[in-house]
């Protein structure tokens, strides 16, 4: 009797809270979500009790039920849940209309997800498709940590800027490095038509300014801005340091202009192991991709390399070619390689 009145203070109530604590713990050791954790904490919990306060010949069974209908209220409740359409006014006036939000469970935990379904054509006639998608959550912890550090990159080139957003934002593209790669494998596609892949995959995105500042409407702009946003006025987005956004934002929302876009592909590609370069011209206001490999076209040397330039903001620019406007490659220099 003695130790039934002990275990009276042990209730299942307890064994719920201690599971709680315990099950960061766990986590830490196991590579397996909260919820996992917290489960397993709480039927081993519920066994040991059932153990205790049961004697040789019986064991106590309810504990375990017990810890099994919380654990399958709480998976029905999460089910129902993520059975609720998202609103559409939740999501951000910045994500653009060919973005939707999908929630999925990654390692037992349901997230939500930033997807696009893409299918375009190289420009050799090659059409290819995919899903591709960014975590809701890094689309905002990655602008917020480079929003954080405008203050240190005031200083820097352009080029340091450059790799601070490949280096950083990489990690967090890695579902549309999965697709890529799935691209790859089921195409067997060599080292160049990898790259056109990827190249075209940008190229194909339909083109966005991006301002430091407000966007404004389109009179107040020089005629080659006021153009295309008198044609489209949605193809803008301010308020973003130096007028360039990082990877990750750009896979979100789609809004990007010539550096958003050089050095997104640069960071895929170097992480593909693409000896890649960026180059920019301060008297054409422009950057374009520069890749060493066997190709023809214009080409920029470095350290006895030749770097064949590839224009990104708009389709049908093949690797060495450029617009006729921006073709003296003597205006042109390399502010970053990965090499």
């Amino acid at each position: 009797m003695a130790i039934k009145k002990k275990l009276g203070c042990f209730s299942f109530p307890a064994i719920i809270l201690i599971s709680l604590v315990c099950s960061s713990v766990v986590q830490s050791f196991f590579s397996i979500s909260l919820f996992w954790a917290f489960a397993l904490v709480l039927l081993l919990l519920s066994w040991l009790l059932g153990k205790l306060d049961g004697n040789q010949k019986r064991f106590q069974w309810r504990y375990v039920l017990y810890s099994t209908f919380v654990l399958g209220s709480i998976l029905g409740l999460r089910h129902m849940l993520d059975a609720i359409p998202i609103s559409i006014e939740s999501q951000k006036s910045d994500i653009s209309e060919y973005i939707y939000r999908e929630k999925a469970l990654e390692e037992g935990d349901s997230i939500v997800l930033l997807r696009q379904n893409r299918q375009w054509t190289d420009n050799y006639g090659n059409t290819f498709k995919g899903k591709f998608s960014i975590r809701e959550k890094d689309y905002f912890s990655s602008r917020k940590e480079y929003f954080n550090t405008v203050q240190k990159h005031k200083q820097q080139s352009w080029g340091k800027l450059y790799q601070y957003l490949a280096t950083s934002d990489t990690p967090r593209l890695d579902l549309i490095l999965k697709e890529l790669t799935t691209i790859k494998n089921s195409n067997k596609l060599n080292q160049f038509e990898f790259a056109e892949m990827v190249v075209t995959f940008i190229q194909d995105i339909p083109y966005s300014f991006v301002f430091e500042n407000d966007c404004e409407s389109p009179e107040k702009y020089e005629e080659s801005i006021r153009v295309i946003l008198e044609e489209c006025s949605d193809c803008c987005i301010g308020n973003i340091p130096f007028g360039i956004q990082n990877p990750v934002s750009f896979m979100g929302n789609l809004k990007g202009d010539c550096d958003t876009r050089t050095v997104i592909i640069y960071a895929i590609l170097s992480h593909f192991g693409y000896d890649v370069a960026i180059l920019n011209s301060d008297y054409y206001k422009h950057s374009v991709l520069g890749l060493h490999i066997p190709a023809k076209g214009i080409y920029k040397m470095q350290n006895g390399k030749r770097y064949y330039l590839w224009e990104t903001t708009n389709k049908h620019f093949t690797i060495g070619t450029l617009p006729k406007n921006f073709g003296n490659i003597n205006h042109w220099y390399i502010v970053l390689t990965n090499t």
